[in-house]
């Protein structure tokens, strides 16, 4: 027997297995997967980022600049927010109900130029941030310790990598944060997979003839008609959920759609994330001959304290959103409110109403 193991640099090829020794070898890949992270005596560690770049950081770090859009709501998901010592200049309506602390965190102007005085001023004693190597050299040659929790470079090629990259996203912010936010992290992970779990369940199972095709406005925050394309994230989530992305053959991440290719695609279904409402598509009196308008089957994403779309802690309550709109026969029983309800109390340890929840699912704002 031949056995590869795809690695990040490459495969590592290993043959003629023995059926005793392939178990033992997949017992231990297991197992060192599954070591937590070590936090020793000593006021540095090392790790190595999602980017593949090893950094110096605080053992447990106290000042954070969360400079990476969907990375704030990672620190309140993993019991952490109150070392939030930045923010990405990114605020949604349930950022402040949730957490009202959020107004006196200083947020950042440009999140493509960050500002190392203000960092230094504020004792920030680790950056999140994204993989752009100029702005990373400027933070570290003032002293800043910077990490990229994503590889911008990789796109996951199927579901089940997709899901792994995701918990491991997660895995990554409790293994810099330190021990408590680990077993957060850990917790999450095991929470969000039982659910969507017991979506792709179902979904898996749905011919492409019986999937909607969906369009999805998720593209650069506040673009008119950006989306994102094949293998990324909402392309999963939609997938996941039952669906079909029309712009799953697109190669760029990030594709602006005309009025005559939407026209042309005639989608089923249009969910819209990043725009205010769904009045520029209904409105539109190009679109009115769209099966997703004439029937309308256009909706707003939901989002809480970030873009479901957008690799957000909550994006697993997107595919069960989406599940439920896709194929309300097959998920009737998906209790969409009592699922955000739980969300929201154990992990953001929040208390939300039902009213609140159902706000929050339809894209409302608080009040």
């Amino acid at each position: 027997m031949t056995l590869r193991f795809t690695t990040k640099n490459g495969s590592l090829i290993i043959q003629t297995v023995r059926p005793g020794l392939l178990a033992y070898i997949l017992m231990v890949m297991f197992c060192l997967n599954s070591l937590p992270p070590v936090w020793a005596d000593g006021e540095t560690r090392v790790v190595t980022d999602r980017a593949g770049r090893r950094v110096e950081i605080p053992m447990v770090p106290q000042r954070v600049a969360c400079l990476f859009g969907p990375s704030y709501e990672k620190l309140l998901a993993l019991g952490a927010v109150d070392r939030v010592a930045m923010a990405a200049n990114v605020s949604l309506p349930w950022n402040m109900v949730v957490n009202p602390g959020l107004n006196s965190i200083p947020a950042s102007g440009n999140y493509g130029a960050p500002d190392v005085e203000q960092m230094l001023n504020l004792k920030v004693d680790l950056v999140i941030y994204h993989p752009f190597a100029k702005q990373i050299d400027l933070m570290t040659s003032a002293g800043l310790p910077v990490v990229v929790p994503y590889d911008g470079g990789v796109r996951q090629h199927t579901l089940e990598d997709f899901l792994e990259d995701w918990y491991g996203q997660i895995r990554f912010y409790g293994q810099v944060l330190g021990p408590d936010a680990w077993k957060q992290a850990k917790a999450y992970c095991t929470w969000a997979d039982e659910r969507i779990r017991k979506v792709t369940r179902v979904t898996s199972q749905i011919p492409l003839s019986e999937r909607p095709r969906v369009f999805y406005f998720c593209g650069q925050i506040n673009g008119s008609t950006s989306t994102q394309t094949r293998h990324s994230t909402a392309d999963w989530l939609v997938t996941a959920a039952g669906g079909t992305m029309l712009t799953h053959d697109e190669s760029s991440y990030y594709v602006t759609v005309s009025t005559e290719e939407m026209i042309l695609w005639d989608p089923d279904i249009i969910i819209v994330s990043t725009l205010p409402s769904i009045d520029p598509i209904v409105s539109n009196p190009r679109f009115q001959h769209i099966k997703a308008v004439k029937n309308q089957n256009v909706v707003m994403s939901p989002e809480g304290q970030f873009y479901w779309s957008h690799f957000s802690t909550e994006s697993f309550l997107c595919i069960l959103f989406m599940a439920r709109l896709f194929h309300p026969d097959l998920f009737q029983n998906l209790n969409l409110p009592g699922e955000l309800i739980d969300y929201y109390a154990r992990f953001y340890h929040y208390n939300l109403t039902l009213t609140q929840a159902k706000q929050i699912l339809s894209h409302l704002p608080p009040g």
